[in-house]
């Protein structure tokens, strides 16, 4: 089998040719910036893990990827495309209708990465949401608070970690956003949907389909901490329910029904995001590839399998490994954002029982800014519990003390990095 994998996460952690196996022709085009080590020995090595490679410098948003794709597969004939990247999942897609291949097609994806086509399927098959709408203008905003009030949560269709989702609490933030927003006065229209705010607990369903069957399917709850908060520089958190929640049984089914009545590929990871609500349980998205912020860190803690790599091999046809059906323990996950300011001391060795794999990402002296998507962190860690509560314990002593071993300065107003 031939194989072309588009790629933007570091090699270190996505070991293509391992899980694909021996005797196939695997293509890498990836993105020059965080996929290949900085150390020209093992960046050698990484390298050679392949047929043939292509570094893109420009590779988020342009064309040069579809333009390799099509000459590359003129050469060897690729039998399947691999994408993980929620951002190249129309454009693996779309290559793959255009060739002829197996695997998912545009329909599929487009249900799954747009969260406007995504709502009108389910909404149909009777599946709980928020009310919605598009947005294409100003007036369609002007619309939805008309018939359903404030506050509204305003959020590209398409977009991904949060970015350039807002909360809007009045009619003068709504003009407020509508003249930043230039697009809300064109023809074309702006690719953005609205909702209406509801308070809510978020919880993630995270799993695996193989073959057209349910692997793993196992909800997280982020608790009182929200994706938006992080971009207000507020901690969050998540921590995998334990068995005997009652609310599990709900949840996985409310997530099962979903992926019934989407195009879901036959073999896909997904991550669903679904709202517990004071009157019930509002699914909000699902998407099909891993979740961001160490989610797939956090699984694999709880059942000691990693995901991308069970989804690749079995892409490839290989024997996967027993998949408990209950975790064997909790994992949890805790994101620190930055906030403005300089950082003058950072957290240094963890002792906290029950807390692994803490990353600091910068060093003291960093002048640091707002976060600008969901998941950017000065640190992070991972937690690990006999139970839900024992974890969350874990994350409140965790936070404690990052609060006490971190200091940020405070930055004159015209200093600040947005």
């Amino acid at each position: 089998m031939n194989y072309l994998i588009l790629n933007r996460s570091p090699l270190t952690t996505r070991r293509y040719r391992e899980w694909i196996g021996e005797g196939h022709r695997i293509v890498l085009v990836t993105d020059a910036a965080r996929a290949l080590s900085a150390d020209d020995s093992v960046r050698t090595e990484q390298l050679a893990a392949f047929e043939e490679t292509v570094v893109l410098v420009d590779y988020h948003d342009s064309v040069a990827v579809e333009r390799e794709a099509l000459r590359l597969h003129a050469e060897f004939g690729f039998d399947e495309i691999i994408a993980l990247s929620e951002f190249d999942l129309l454009r693996a897609a779309r290559l793959r209708d255009l060739l002829g291949l197996a695997g998912q097609s545009e329909e599929s994806a487009l249900a799954f990465r747009d969260k406007l086509v995504m709502k009108d399927l389910l909404r149909e098959a009777g599946v709980p949401l928020a009310p919605y709408a598009p947005a294409p203008d100003v007036t369609s905003l002007i619309r939805f608070t008309q018939q359903h009030g404030f506050p509204i949560v305003v959020k590209p269709r398409r977009g991904g970690g949060s970015m350039g989702v807002e909360i809007l609490h009045d009619e003068n933030e709504l003009w407020d956003y509508a003249t930043r927003t230039t697009e809300l006065g064109t023809d074309d229209g702006a690719p953005l949907l609205v909702e209406a705010h509801v308070e809510h607990e978020l919880f993630h369903i995270d799993g695996l389909v193989v073959d057209g069957h349910i692997q793993l399917i196992w909800p997280s709850t982020q608790g009182t901490t929200t994706c938006l908060g992080m971009l207000d520089g507020q901690m969050l958190h998540s921590t995998m329910l334990d068995a005997d929640d009652p609310r599990l049984d709900d949840l996985r089914k409310l997530t099962t029904t979903t992926l019934e009545t989407l195009p879901t590929p036959t073999t896909t990871i997904f991550h669903a995001e679904i709202f517990g609500t004071p009157h019930g349980l509002l699914f909000n998205e699902i998407a099909c590839r891993m979740a961001g912020g160490r989610i797939e860190e956090q699984i694999r803690l709880g059942f000691g399998v990693h995901l991308p790599e069970l989804y690749i091999r079995a892409l490839a046809g290989n024997t996967l490994p027993e998949i408990p059906e209950l975790p064997l323990r909790t994992g949890g996950l805790a994101l620190f954002p930055p906030r403005p300011g300089l950082l003058r001391a950072v957290p240094g060795e963890c002792s906290i029982p029950g807390v692994t794999g803490l990353k600091v990402a910068a060093q003291a002296g960093t002048r640091l800014g707002t976060a600008h998507t969901s998941v950017e962190n000065f640190a992070s860690a991972l937690v690990v519990g006999a139970s839900r509560a024992e974890a969350v314990r874990t994350i409140e002593e965790l936070r404690v003390w990052i609060e006490a071993e971190t200091v940020i300065e405070p930055l004159p107003p015209e200093d600040i990095e947005v």
